[in-house]
């Protein structure tokens, strides 16, 4: 078995029991590889032993340096495996991250590519209010504020031109020809209110023309310059692009036999936001002949200070109303030469226009449909 030692060398049995105790904490009593160690000393016969003065041969010191080569083995085996777990759970982590990350970039480049695309073009939700400038799509797109030095702001965006925050359409300023926002809520209710009230009066109101869009507007413009000429089609009727049906806040009430004139809405209109357009004796401002039927809604405020001062919007707004200041700043000779149209009113005088074979107007079934062609072609505005 071995020698006593003087020096009093610790038992092997003692060692080899640390040892067993030590593996058995490190959680090696159930891995099936994890050999357990046997005592080199029979316990049964060790009587009169002094264990603390025993000496391991060296067959048995080898055989205890292959068992701790193995626990270390094994210990640096477990040491792996954890940092190879904690590696794996920290690239976990560490890809949820970045997805989170990528997810909220993503939305965040959406939804300033989607705010964007909607600046590019007006919104017809912007000209859904009560035509308070600021509610009436102002704020589109990248706009250009200046100031006429008389207290007016102006601004233009998407081709669309506000005055003190109320959209102008008149033989100045024009509308896109894309620019398509349907009737406007706000003015349709306001219409609605003043249609009930006129009810209760014994008068019956209704739309002849409501919005009209560029390309109907283009038809009803070329049919009466290719029938009376550039010239007298500029009278009484809009060029496209310029007129205020194509912005969805005016109406042509009734018809042109004045029975929406002198009414009690007529004079009162103002009270539900509206104005009447091209008022008597502001026809050289207005750039149009006198129609009591055309309407405009500029929200209720606005409308009262402008009947109350007996202005017409032109003046309201300080500015003019004349082709000769138009963007495209087209000449109506040039106008005839595009359209293919006369420039002058063809028939002589001996030739009366009632001969004149009345252009085709819209649908009847269309939003802005006609009752009928009109001598005076009062509804081409």
């Amino acid at each position: 078995m071995g020698n006593y030692v003087p020096d009093g060398t610790i038992p092997p049995v003692t060692v080899r029991q640390d040892m067993n105790e030590n593996m058995d904490s490190r959680g090696f009593e159930d891995d099936d590889s994890a050999e357990r160690l046997e005592p080199i000393i029979d316990y049964d016969d060790l009587t009169g032993y002094d264990l603390t003065r025993y000496e391991l041969s060296p067959e048995e010191r080898a055989y205890e340096e292959m068992i701790r080569q193995r626990i270390r083995e094994r210990r640096r085996a477990a040491e792996r495996r954890r940092i190879k777990r904690n590696r794996t759970v920290a690239l976990v982590i560490l890809f949820v991250i970045l997805f989170i990350v990528c997810r909220s970039c993503y939305a965040s480049h959406e939804k300033k590519r989607k705010a964007e695309e909607v600046n590019k073009k007006p919104s017809s939700a912007k000209v859904n209010n009560e035509n308070k400038p600021a509610e009436n799509g102002t704020e589109a797109g990248d706009p250009l504020e200046v100031s006429d030095g008389n207290g007016h702001k102006f601004t233009q965006a998407d081709g669309l031109t506000f005055v003190d925050g109320i959209l102008i359409v008149n033989k100045t300023y024009s509308l896109p020809k894309e620019y398509a926002p349907g009737i406007n809520s706000a003015a349709q209710a306001a219409f609605d209110d003043m249609t009930a009230a006129a009810f209760n009066d014994g008068l019956y109101l209704y739309v002849n023309s409501g919005y009209r869009s560029y390309d109907e507007q283009y038809s009803l413009y070329y049919n009466y310059a290719a029938n009376r000429g550039v010239k007298e089609a500029d009278k009484v009727s809009s060029r496209p692009g310029h007129s205020e049906h194509q912005s969805g806040l005016c109406f042509d009430v009734n018809s042109t036999d004045f029975s929406f004139n002198d009414t009690a809405e007529a004079r009162h209109c103002a009270d539900y936001g509206f104005i009447i357009r091209f008022p008597k004796g502001k026809e050289a401002i207005t750039g149009y002949e006198y129609e009591s039927w055309h309407i405009r809604y500029v929200g209720i405020e606005t409308a009262k200070e402008i009947t109350s001062k007996g202005l017409c919007l032109e003046e309201y707004l300080g500015v003019t109303s004349d082709y000769v200041y138009a963007a495209d700043g087209k000449t109506q000779q040039q106008l005839a030469e595009e359209l293919g149209v006369p420039l002058d009113d063809p028939y002589t005088d001996d030739q009366e226009s009632s001969d004149i074979q009345a252009p085709s107007d819209t649908d009847e079934n269309s939003e802005s449909a006609q009752t009928g062609y009109t001598d005076d072609y009062n509804y081409y505005y």
